[in-house]
């Protein structure tokens, strides 16, 4: 499939980025962080210590993805993919983000040739201090859609379609492409809006998605440049 991966890319003009586990790759540690943030929303729930919740998650993750235990303990479905996304968003991950410069040099290199944004369920706030930590300077990005904007209903997609859309009425839906870690939060919602996207920081690939995947975020540099 990566043989196909240039002509999927043709015509793309406006390129955004997810935040979490996308400008930064997921790791042990990062990952450690998100869960502790989890399980403290069960002890909360259930009045469970933090050492009986995280017993209990680590016992069926990840057999089971976080969101099914969440649903398992009476968490609603939308509950439990709010608390996912929040621990994502809102977990103390800040002293495990390294900068890269290499991925720095990227988003230089696309800004010659792109419009960039970044597209992020986090806050204003929590992504500038994320970007800091990474050395990416906001201004990187030509536009930015933070939390006041859902990404799961596609107002957030839309959001960032008309903003560029105003300024060149030429654009479609096609020429957009955006760049996350994860099918449902990051693919699904932008490609029934005809929008393009792609996944990195995959570890095994799925080919059922149809859509291009890469291990690092560096990888896609090669198809885009």
């Amino acid at each position: 499939m990566e043989a196909e991966y240039s002509e999927y890319f043709e015509g793309v003009k406006v390129i955004g980025f997810d935040l979490d586990q996308t400008l930064y790759p997921k790791s042990e540690e990062i990952d450690r962080a998100i869960q502790r943030y989890i399980w403290k929303k069960i002890a909360e729930k259930l009045g469970w210590s933090l050492e009986k919740a995280g017993s209990y998650f680590k016992e069926r993750y990840p057999k089971l993805s976080a969101s099914q235990i969440l649903i398992g303990l009476g968490f609603s479905e939308e509950e439990a993919k709010d608390i996912v996304q929040e621990a994502l968003e809102n977990a103390e991950i800040s002293e495990f983000l390294k900068p890269n410069p290499e991925i720095r040099k990227l988003l230089e290199e696309l800004k010659g040739r792109y419009k960039l944004s970044l597209i992020t369920s986090n806050s204003k706030e929590n992504a500038e201090r994320k970007l800091r930590k990474l050395e990416i300077p906001l201004n990187l990005f030509d536009f930015c859609v933070f939390a006041d904007y859902s990404k799961s209903s596609g107002e957030a997609f839309k959001v960032w379609f008309e903003h560029f859309k105003k300024a060149e009425p030429s654009l479609k839906p096609e020429n957009f492409l955006y760049v996350g870690d994860n099918y449902f939060r990051d693919a699904k919602v932008p490609l029934s809006l005809g929008m393009k996207a792609a996944l990195v920081n995959v570890k095994k690939k799925d080919p059922e998605l149809g859509i291009p995947q890469f291990y690092s975020l560096l990888d896609i540099g090669d198809y885009l440049k």
